[in-house]
C-alpha cells in the first residue's frame, strides 16, 4: 500500500466491521492525498478499489451506499438512474417550453 494511504482498522461507529459483515473482503482506507475515505474489496480482480466515500466521515450512509452499489444490485441501480435522468430531462424540456411561451 502506498505511504499516503492508511488502512482504517476500526472506527467509532463500527462501519469497518459492518462492511465486513456484508462481505469479508471489504476494507476501508484513508487517502491522505485526496483527503477521502475509500472502500476496497480484496476479492475483486484487478484493482481492489470499490468506491470513494462521498462523505467526510464514516457513518451509516457508507454502509447503505456499499449495499446499494454491489454488483447484484447493478441492474436495479441502472434502472433508477435512467428513470431519474428521464425525469430531469422532462423537467428541463418543460422549463424551456414555458420560457418560450
Amino acid at each position: 500500500m502506498k505511504e499516503w494511504v492508511v488502512r482504517v482498522e476500526s472506527d467509532v461507529f463500527g462501519i469497518c466491521d459492518r462492511l465486513k459483515s456484508i462481505d469479508d473482503g471489504y476494507f476501508v482506507v484513508y487517502d491522505r492525498h485526496r483527503s477521502r475515505f475509500e472502500v476496497h474489496n480484496s476479492r475483486q480482480r484487478g484493482s481492489t478499489f470499490a468506491l470513494a466515500v462521498p462523505y467526510a466521515s464514516l457513518d451509516a450512509r457508507v454502509v447503505e451506499l456499499v449495499r446499494k452499489t454491489r454488483v447484484e444490485n447493478a441492474e436495479r441501480l441502472l434502472s433508477e438512474m435512467e428513470r431519474e435522468n428521464a425525469r430531469r430531462e422532462k423537467e428541463r424540456v418543460e422549463g424551456v417550453m414555458k420560457s418560450l411561451c
